[in-house]
């Protein structure tokens, strides 16, 4: 899930992206924004800075966001989005080239804030795809009230390939930044869909690929599939009995 979905443990360092940020430009071009966070109904913190001068941040609030949002960015060039609600709180670190890739960085934080609802989710297959002609793997994700898939690509499809999956009944609940429209916009073979949108589902397995497909109230259909070893097709089972009832096929 672009984080505001989960991201790899390890994030690659390019060569050419050490240079530092000169914050005082980066303070400025905050600034520069102030007056339209605040037209805007924000409430927006003072300019934030550690005593070493090396770090820069700032609080953004808004009455109509579920979430507290803080952008933080260091002088080597990393800058970390921090999203927190009464659930908790995720981060999102990543790099910024420029003042002028920071000021982008602001503006899009903001409008991700006002849609960002930070929910429990639980990670159900690693190998989904979304048909037997889609050779990319993909994350499918268990929400309150959603199933989303968000793709991995071709690395990850390699590994899953050569090593199995790793995803397991035991794995835990975590929190993630639900951001409907951002997951579409980021792949055309990502999916969000709403467990109230769901006309029909049938579930099946097999010795080797498990999946389910699904009848929307729309008239959509979806189809998603995923190694049998993964424990995706009974946790849906579980979840979708009570809500769809008869309207299940497993």
């Amino acid at each position: 899930m672009p984080l505001t979905w989960r991201r790899g443990p390890f994030l690659r360092q390019d060569p050419d992206v050490t240079q530092p940020i000169d914050l005082a430009r980066a303070a400025t071009a905050l600034e520069a924004r102030r007056p339209l966070w605040s037209a805007a109904g924000h409430d927006v913190s003072p300019a934030l800075w550690t005593d070493d001068r090396e770090h820069l941040a700032v609080q953004l609030a808004s009455p109509e966001w579920q979430v507290l949002l803080t952008v933080e960015l260091h002088s080597a060039g990393w800058a970390h989005l921090h999203f927190a609600s009464e659930a908790g709180a995720i981060r999102d670190p990543c790099r910024v080239r420029s003042v002028d890739a920071w000021g982008t960085l602001l503006d899009e934080a903001v409008t991700r804030a006002s849609r960002i609802r930070l929910q429990p989710a639980k990670l159900l297959a690693g190998t989904c795809t979304t048909g037997w002609l889609d050779w990319i793997h993909g994350e499918l994700w268990l929400l309150p009230g959603h199933l989303v898939r968000v793709r991995s690509g071709l690395l990850q499809s390699v590994l899953n390939s050569q090593s199995g999956s790793g995803v397991t009944a035991q794995d835990p609940y975590r929190l993630v930044g639900h951001d409907p429209e951002a997951i579409r916009r980021a792949h055309r073979t990502n999916k969000v869909i709403p467990f109230t949108d769901i006309h029909h589902a049938r579930l099946h397995g097999g010795v080797s690929t498990s999946g389910m497909t699904l009848t929307m109230t729309d008239g959509t259909h979806h189809k998603l599939l995923w190694l049998s070893t993964e424990p995706a097709r009974r946790l849906l089972r579980d979840r979708l009995l009570p809500v769809l009832g008869p309207r299940l096929t497993h």
